[in-house]
């Protein structure tokens, strides 16, 4: 797992779109009362730390989009 790694680079004051994206994501799906498998079933996400893995190493290109995404997940309503 990288927490370490992740909470060096948030401590140090490094900021990831991706990282923020998923940290909002999990935060609907608690307030919301929805599983990570349930709800990525298709990418095989049963964490937040798979949402890490998947975009740790994100390139500029994945960042812009990861923050449009992050801005997506703080204005869904549950369901």
């Amino acid at each position: 797992m990288r927490w370490p790694l992740l909470s060096i680079a948030l401590l140090s004051g490094c900021k990831s779109d991706c990282i923020h994206m998923c940290q909002r994501i999990d935060g609907w799906l608690s307030e919301c009362g929805y599983t990570w498998d349930a709800t990525f079933e298709k990418e095989g996400w049963s964490s937040i730390d798979d949402c890490y893995d998947e975009h740790w190493e994100s390139d500029q290109k994945a960042e812009r989009g990861c923050k449009i995404q992050a801005a997506d997940w703080d204005r869904r309503d549950c369901y």
